[in-house]
């Protein structure tokens, strides 16, 4: 393989991925593309071909069509909700992922797609058991929290251009878990919860008796990605779907504990009613759009023994580890951080 093509390459994990895939002897070039300019973590990178495109616009197909990468690894997404800009946040999102996934089966010189998705396409519910695990066949139930909502939809639209098409293409789609490591923790800009509970909230809010998260270190993410992007799969033509997360439960106690926070019961109702506040109030500021809420009310527990029990895949960090330690290829930013 001489060329990769990584979509979303200024994000956290697109760019992690460029930084540590033009490392590989035999690749010649990864060509990353994102709407934003390119991060300090690509920049001097000789292997990098950095286009700023958005997606959409379908204008970087005749750039990277004249280096005809073998494979694409498609990251790009909004995930932060663009407050009453439903439209732009489709075009940038589902619009975008159909134009790449047009491209894709559209080049015969393209063999392989990576698609990154979300467990958040299972919905966070009060009918969620810890007992009952979500896996790879699954119902995705998610109809309110927009991230899952766009997710669910462009899986869809992934499926049917698999069904409809009659090239030998491998599609390999993972769905994560949050993810986190030291560069995410550190160096990624990151605002969500774990960024919440480090630095904004003098307590751990709590919901319900059996909240909790599963996380997947980032190292983790990179080596399943690259098991996939740079081996070889059984067969020339292959749509998998692939949970990522380790067995074990970060409960929201224990999460509170790794950050020297004390829990604070909260009503449901409450939660929601903060949500939806905080939403409006700051025109979409804090990231507590339709349906947010539920995430911070009801796990998602998911299985994901597959990619152990089918590929051999072995997971580097527990969950524990993965939110307590900071371990890893990035743990430099660890250092870096504690300097500033």
């Amino acid at each position: 393989m001489k060329t990769i093509l990584i979509t979303g390459a200024a994000g956290y994990i697109g760019g992690m991925l460029a930084e540590q895939f033009s490392h590989a002897p035999d690749l010649e070039r990864v060509i990353a593309i994102d709407k934003n300019p390119m991060p300090e973590i690509l920049r001097g990178n000789k292997k990098i071909m950095w286009i700023t495109e958005e997606l959409s616009e379908g204008v970087w197909r005749d750039k990277v069509r004249i280096f005809k990468p073998e494979t694409v690894i498609h990251c790009a997404w909004q995930i932060k909700e663009v407050y009453g800009q439903k439209d732009l946040q489709k075009k940038l999102n589902i619009e975008a992922s159909r134009r790449v996934f047009e491209f894709v089966f559209r080049e015969a010189f393209v063999k392989k797609l990576i698609y990154l998705s979300t467990i958040s396409t299972y919905g966070a519910f009060a009918s969620n058991d810890l007992g009952r695990r979500f896996n790879e066949d699954s119902f995705l139930q998610e109809e309110d929290y927009l991230y899952g909502v766009e997710k669910r939809e462009v899986e869809r639209i992934l499926d049917n251009f698999y069904k409809t098409s009659r090239e030998s293409k491998q599609v390999i789609v993972f769905r994560l878990t949050s993810v986190t490591g030291p560069r995410g923790r550190y160096a990624a800009g990151k605002k969500g919860l774990l960024y919440m509970l480090q630095n904004v909230l003098p307590v751990m809010p709590v919901a319900g008796n059996n909240w909790c998260r599963q996380y997947v270190h980032e190292d983790d993410v990179t080596d399943a990605v690259a098991m996939f992007a740079f081996g070889k799969a059984p067969e020339p033509r292959l749509y998998e779907v692939l949970i990522l997360a380790p067995d074990d439960y970060v409960m929201a106690a224990n999460m509170a504990k790794i950050f020297g926070k004390k829990t604070l019961w909260v009503p449901t109702f409450l939660v929601r009613a903060a949500f939806f506040v905080a939403w409006h109030l700051t025109r979409g500021k804090i990231t507590t759009g339709c349906g947010a809420w539920k995430f911070f009310c009801y796990p998602i527990p998911v299985s994901g023994v597959k990619i152990k029990e089918k590929y051999g895949f072995e997971y580097s960090y527990s969950s524990w580890e993965a939110l307590s330690k900071d371990e890893g290829r990035y743990e430099a930013n660890v250092n870096l951080k504690m300097k500033k």
